[in-house]
């Protein structure tokens, strides 16, 4: 059976790699990524090292850990006392010994005053010396893409804006791609007619089901609230837990349910339409409008959070994920090796998820692209919009936005626009070939 069982998934990926371009894409995606993981060592105001009256500190990356470190020191010469903090002192004018800045010496949320008020690439901009004089900035502390009105660097910016593209496109396919995977391998699997169960279990599984969904989003409300002002990975986990908790209730209950199904009444077998219940359920967020369910969202909680739209955008796209793998899980579920681990007596469980869904994937990731780039896509309209995500969070889509105050910076709708129309162009290349590569 171990022969049979080839996944198709392997094939889907040798097939990818084996032309150059598409390993050239990948390639170009790892360096995105890369940029967004390096954000804080390849933009920052503080230097990556310095050498300062006997110390030797290394800024820019200890401000990931600890952006107000502070220093107390003393001159070995006079024996006088400073204290410096990492992320007020201004490193330009510092008179150290040794210093050697990031590749973009400017921070985000940081404006250099001396060129603010829409500063193009190619306008004269200037620079203060140690000694406090104004002089024309040199070619290290130059803005290469302008600035935006407070004098905030548009190159750093895009950079750090980069995360946060990456981040709601990526985790909202993982959150997509996990709920639509498991209701899609259930859907196809069981169809209309292949799972019975005892009354009892049946019963109370609608019931720990629907007490999910109320314990999950409604008495837990005010917890998510709360974690979207935390922070993202605290909102994102809080949310992922609010998703999972009608699941655990139906297999909780199922389980009570069970014990039920020992009594004569709760005993009998009935036909559970499954592949119905969640094909109706899919219709239902098809039918939703996203960009409505994130406004009425963002006003329920208040709180604007990247984790927020990240769990909006990927509970609102699992639908064609699901589609897909029901579409492969009903193909592959009549398949002879199929039959043949149902005939040796194998749980459902373990046939399906050890040896029919790692066939059903090739498809799925095909989708996930897709979904990558238009989450992209709706990040930076809702950026654009000035809703979903907080306003001290720098993206692609806000850079548009203040933009368009200001027709004559054109540097402020042409780079970013750039920045967004790359991106996902390179992930709708990527679902293109592989879907080229699958139908080969």
């Amino acid at each position: 059976m171990s022969a049979t069982n080839t996944t198709s998934t392997q094939g889907l990926w040798k097939r990818f790699r084996s032309k150059r371009g598409n390993r050239l894409l990948v390639n170009l995606f790892g360096f995105f990524l890369l940029i967004a993981v390096l954000a804080d060592v390849l933009a920052n105001s503080q230097p990556l090292v310095v050498h300062y009256k006997g110390n030797t500190w290394f800024p820019a990356f200890s401000s990931i850990l600890h952006p107000k470190r502070t220093e107390q020191i003393a001159d070995p010469v006079t024996g006088a006392k400073e204290e410096i903090q990492f992320d007020i002192v201004n490193w330009q004018a510092l008179e150290s010994d040794f210093i050697v800045f990031p590749l973009v010496p400017w921070s985000p949320g940081k404006p250099d005053p001396l060129n603010r008020d829409y500063t193009g690439p190619f306008d004269e901009q200037v620079m203060k010396t140690m000694d406090g004089k104004i002089v024309p900035a040199n070619w290290h502390f130059r803005h290469y893409l302008g600035t935006d009105q407070q004098g905030n660097d548009l190159l750093t910016t895009l950079i750090y804006g980069s995360r946060v593209s990456l981040k709601v496109g990526l985790f909202s396919a993982f959150i997509a791609a996990f709920f639509g995977i498991l209701f899609g391998a259930f859907s196809g699997y069981y169809g209309n007619d292949r799972l019975k169960l005892p009354r009892g279990v049946y019963v109370l599984g609608w019931i720990g089901f629907l007490l999910g969904i109320f314990w999950g989003f409604v008495s837990r409300a005010f917890v998510l609230s709360d974690a979207f002002r935390d922070g993202f990975w605290t909102s994102v986990l809080q949310l992922f837990w609010s998703c999972c908790l009608p699941i655990i209730g139906l297999i909780l209950f199922g389980y009570v349910g069970k014990w039920i199904a020992k009594l004569p009444f709760a005993r009998e077998r009935v036909n559970v339409p499954l592949d119905g219940f969640i094909q109706r359920f899919t219709e239902v967020f098809n039918s939703l409008p996203k960009l409505l369910i994130i406004i009425t969202l963002a006003a329920v909680f208040r709180e604007k959070s990247v984790g927020m739209v990240i769990g909006i955008i990927g509970l609102t796209n699992w639908p064609s994920v699901s589609r897909f793998t029901r579409a492969e899980m009903l193909r592959i579920r009549e398949l002879s090796y199929i039959e043949a681990a149902r005939s040796m007596g194998m749980t459902d469980m373990r046939v399906m998820f050890k040896h029919a869904l790692p066939n059903a994937f090739a498809p799925v990731f095909i989708e996930i692209a897709f979904i990558v780039a238009g989450s992209i896509v709706a990040e930076s309209s809702l950026s654009f919009l000035g809703i979903g995500v907080p306003d001290d969070v720098f993206t692609w889509g806000s850079v548009l936005s203040t933009g368009r105050q200001q027709f004559d910076a054109w540097w402020m709708v042409v780079f970013p626009g750039a920045a967004i129309f790359i991106t996902v162009l390179l992930f709708q290349l990527i679902g293109e070939r592989l879907r080229e590569s699958a139908s080969r």
